[in-house]
């Protein structure tokens, strides 16, 4: 019980901080004329902050997992109206192994933000596609939403394959991410705003996954051509 405490006392940490550093939703000053490009990069954010996979590991001695993530985003776009939007996200998630290769899986997330109360949750499955003890693939698929901010609302869908491996002691994980997203834009002060914003956030990912008893640790890197999404996930397996 000491370390389920300790998981749900470093999430509600993570959402003390003042507001403007959690990501913000709030359109009202992107460029009307040039809107859809100016908020793409928060759009593919967001569409990836809200599908967090917790890539943990389907075995049957650790039925059920909880766990808490922080993911910050960065825009390689240049679109700066957009980007002073990006900021930190927190998650948290749960999951039960129904069989030795399936789970079911779900997060989700609350925080203020400027004058929104901000919610999204996912939830879907992982998969083991082979049973090795090294090498091994694995995939997760989750479909999400977000609620709460005034301006916009999204649905989207994130499937990702990743190939876990080792270099030396320390297990890693590579793959990518085909995530599609379906934004609502419920602003209407410009009729070149448009009501709804479909696209993709497709993405490679990268992490690491570190034991310290029993607790495990993964820092993840996301990348798209578009955006890139670091997060740490800590989570903890129980029986």
């Amino acid at each position: 019980m000491k370390v389920l405490q300790l998981i749900f006392s470093i999430f509600f940490l993570f959402s003390v901080p003042l507001n403007a550093q959690w990501t913000s939703f709030d359109l009202s000053n992107i460029n009307t004329e040039e809107f859809e490009k100016q908020v793409a990069p928060l759009l593919k954010t967001t569409s990836i902050l809200i599908n967090r996979h917790f890539f943990n590991q389907i075995n049957e001695n650790g039925r059920f997992n909880l766990g808490v993530s922080y993911s910050q985003g960065i825009s390689l776009t240049g679109e700066s109206q957009s980007s002073e939007l990006i900021c930190g996200y927190p998650n948290v998630a749960g999951s039960v192994v129904i069989t030795d290769n399936l789970l079911l899986k779900g997060n989700m997330s609350t925080f203020k933000s400027n004058n929104d109360i901000v919610q999204s949750f996912a939830y879907g499955f992982g998969l083991n596609l082979t049973n090795r003890e090294k090498n091994n693939w694995r995939s997760s698929v989750l479909f999400s939403q977000l609620r709460g901010p005034d301006d916009i609302k999204i649905r989207s869908m994130d499937a990702a394959i990743i190939n876990e491996f080792e270099v030396g002691k320390v297990s890693l994980f590579a793959g990518f991410g085909l995530n599609s997203y379906n934004a609502k834009i419920l602003i209407n002060t410009s009729d070149s705003i448009p009501r709804s914003i479909k696209d993709n956030a497709n993405h490679l990912l990268f992490g690491a996954q570190l034991n310290t008893g029993r607790i495990i640790i993964v820092p993840i890197l996301q990348v798209n051509f578009d955006v890139v999404i670091i997060s740490i996930e800590i989570s903890r397996a129980f029986k």
